[in-house]
C-alpha cells in the first residue's frame, strides 16, 4: 500500500466556503486494486452545518489545489469526514515510490 497526506487549509463544499478550516486528506493505493481511495478529515468553525450527502469539494493547501466528489460520512458541526466518491482532480500521483 502507498499513501500520502495533504494538508488542507481552504475548503468549499458544494460551493459553500467553509470558515476556520484545518485538516488532512489521505490518498491511498492498495496493491492489487485499481485506482486510489481518498478521505478528508477537516475541522471548521464551530456550528458549521453540512448536509449528510454527496458534495463537490474544492480544497487548497501548501501543495496546491485538489477537487472531487465526496460523501459526508460523519459530522458533529465542527469535525467532518468526507470519503472520496470519484476522481480526485489535481492528484498527479504519489510524490515518491514505496521503499
Amino acid at each position: 500500500m502507498r499513501h500520502y497526506r495533504y494538508v488542507i487549509d481552504e475548503l468549499s463544499v458544494s460551493g459553500q466556503v467553509m470558515r476556520g478550516v484545518g485538516g488532512s486528506m489521505i490518498v491511498a493505493e492498495f496493491e492489487g486494486r485499481g485506482g486510489i481511495d481518498w478521505e478528508l478529515v477537516v475541522r471548521t468553525a464551530s456550528g458549521t452545518s453540512i448536509e449528510m450527502a454527496a458534495h463537490t469539494l474544492e480544497m487548497n493547501g501548501p501543495e496546491g489545489h485538489l477537487s472531487g466528489p465526496a460523501l459526508l460520512v460523519r459530522s458533529d458541526g465542527r469535525s467532518h469526514v468526507f470519503r472520496g466518491a470519484g476522481t480526485l482532480v489535481g492528484f498527479e500521483g504519489f510524490p515518491f515510490d514505496p521503499i
